[in-house]
């Protein structure tokens, strides 16, 4: 709002001091009242109230709240570790912050041994697989034209490729017809567009493609791409690629069957109510880390909404929101999908399935970077607390007052939030004397609808005033 619209008095000052009030600026108030504290270091009610009614626009609600001081508590925390020198860069912190991560790789590992012991794509499957020309490989040569085009361009293109097409049935060889492809990622590739189904390709195309014989040149053929010659090459010319093609496929069909094939030997049920459980936990996931909640059953044991938690923390927040918007078909799809991946886990690790050297190294240095960035942005790295502080205490008073004002940054939009690792955020926790406090979430909560209704009271006031 515009002061100089109102009475300087009653719509400034007066707005001004009520805004100081009800934030409970720590300059005018003694009030301590804590929304969080990690050992002697507080959040206080005022101090979040203030993050909310500053320029950062936060959502009144006690979710983000409760998320924005468990985050101050994660980085309070980490701040303090940082201060002490450890890097929390040994493997154990790796593997345990990289879980997500290191468990998808060891999937992924189990998946192709599975594979690799089970799934046939020998020479006697290649040579099937063209014959009966489900899967169809074809490489082409185009010159473009498009519906802006001039009649000369249309007619210079088409003269082009009937020069081309001339060449290829006199004797002249593809690679120098593909010199010519105006398709560039198919020319890097000799012409070459990989294997095609029926449906994959406009029409023209797909009824000139599939009409031809193994070895056979097209005829000049037009789509609304521009003017093709399509050329389907023998096997013996395509082996390799054409193997490599029908393996991939093959391997996408055996997926989706050994996981059905295993949810059904485990007998995997999920409960009609897990829908509106898991739209609950989407959106306060933080209160269902320790839930015992049942979402499914299976032959082994049962699936809960606290494992559901270590898998949804790890998608991304937009993930997240569609999934608590998602029709129960879909939620019910999804979560045997993670039942699938926590059984898949399991035996993967019953078959001691390690991480190999090369795997760790790049999880290790993704995890390197991201708390790399966390130290730029908030200040708080090993090297520069140990040399802006002699003593241990004096370090911590550092660490704590750096990540102070790394949220009053927040606060004010100049700087994202950035949060720990889920798992390792938890193992630090546990670790520290900590302490989140519900009611004080709930005098912030008032305070900002105290707030909100003073502004609504304030805009109001000064109109009136200036009625006759």
């Amino acid at each position: 709002m515009n002061a100089s619209r109102a009475n300087p008095v009653r719509g400034g000052a007066i707005a001004v001091a009520s805004l100081l009030v009800l934030a409970g600026c720590d300059a005018f108030s003694a009030h301590t009242d804590r929304v969080a504290r990690v050992a002697d270091h507080e959040l206080t009610v005022g101090r979040v109230v203030g993050m909310f009614v500053g320029a950062q626009p936060l959502p009144h609600t006690r979710e983000v709240v409760d998320g924005l001081a468990r985050n101050w508590i994660d980085l309070t925390v980490f701040a303090r570790r940082m201060a002490e020198g450890d890097s929390l860069l040994d493997s154990a912190s790796v593997l345990e912050a990289m879980w997500f991560e290191v468990r998808q790789v060891l999937n992924e590992e189990w998946a192709d041994r599975l594979k690799a012991e089970r799934l046939d794509v020998g020479p006697a499957v290649v040579d099937s697989a063209f014959r009966a020309g489900e899967l169809r490989m074809f490489a082409h040569v185009l010159r473009r034209v498009t519906p802006a085009d001039s009649a000369g361009t249309n007619e210079r293109q088409y003269a082009t490729i009937e020069r081309i097409h001339q060449r290829l049935t006199s004797g002249g060889t593809w690679a120098e017809a593909n010199e010519q492809n105006e398709d560039q990622q198919a020319k890097a590739l000799d012409g070459n567009l990989g294997v095609v189904r029926r449906g994959q390709t406009v029409p023209r195309f797909e009824n000139a493609a599939f009409a031809m014989a193994p070895g056979e040149l097209s005829s000049i053929v037009e789509t609304e791409f521009g003017f093709h010659i399509i050329y389907r090459p023998r096997l013996e010319e395509v082996r390799d690629l054409f193997a490599a093609f029908v393996r991939e496929d093959r391997a996408v069909d055996f997926d989706a069957s050994y996981g059905q094939q295993l949810l059904e030997e485990m007998h995997v049920e999920v409960h009609a109510s897990a829908p509106a459980q898991i739209r609950a936990v989407a959106e306060a996931p933080l209160r269902a880390l320790e839930s015992s909640g049942v979402l499914a059953t299976h032959r082994d044991g049962r699936f809960t909404e606290g494992q559901f938690v270590r898998w949804l923390r790890y998608l991304p927040a937009a993930t997240r929101t569609q999934l608590g918007n998602a029709p129960d078909d879909q939620i019910l799809y999804f979560t045997r999908q993670v039942v699938l991946q926590e059984l898949l886990a399991s035996q993967a690790d019953s078959a001691g399935v390690l991480l190999s050297d090369t795997a760790y190294t790049a999880i290790r240095e993704q995890y390197a970077r991201a708390v790399a960035g966390l130290w730029d942005v908030v200040g708080i790295a090993p090297d520069s607390l140990a040399a802006a502080g002699s003593t241990l205490a004096e370090r911590e008073q550092i660490a704590r007052e750096r990540v102070d004002v790394y949220f009053e940054r927040f606060a004010a939009g100049t700087v994202d939030l950035q949060s720990i690792p889920p798992l390792l955020a938890d193992r630090l926790r546990a670790e520290t004397d900590w302490d989140l406090l519900p009611a004080g979430i709930a005098r912030v909560l008032e305070r900002l609808d105290r707030f909100r209704e003073l502004g609504e009271r304030l805009l109001v006031s000064p109109m009136r005033s200036n009625q006759p």
